[in-house]
């Protein structure tokens, strides 16, 4: 169900009908406008995923392509690939003299240097 919602969402018409409904109010893509189902939201997401890489496709962003954008487990990549460089970038604009440790649990520890 998950790869056959994916499919749908990155397909040409939804990622049209999506675009559009953010841009003209009057276009619904569902036919209720409240109590969502849980397959609508995830429906949702991911028209909001596939909407964001063919923009980042669009603006010539490093490492997405066609290829890319096709296939499932690609997409996931990409995203922990980017997740992992903004968290590298952020950790080195840090204070020099303060290192920060990531633990691989998502928690960040500091370690700081005592001046003799």
């Amino acid at each position: 169900m998950k790869d056959l919602l994916r499919k749908i969402a990155r397909s040409n018409r939804y990622q049209l009908l999506y675009n559009r409904s953010k841009d003209i109010g009057s276009i619904s893509l569902f036919n209720n406008k409240s109590e969502l189902s849980k397959i609508q939201i995830r429906f949702l997401y991911y028209l909001e995923l596939y909407s964001g890489l063919y923009s980042n496709l669009a603006t010539k962003e490093p490492l997405i392509s066609e290829d890319v954008i096709k296939d499932d487990i690609r997409v996931d990549a990409y995203f922990v690939y980017k997740r992992r460089t903004k968290h590298l970038k952020e950790t080195t604009n840090k204070n020099k003299s303060d290192k920060v440790v990531d633990n691989m649990n998502g928690r960040k520890s500091l370690i700081f240097k005592r001046k003799n």
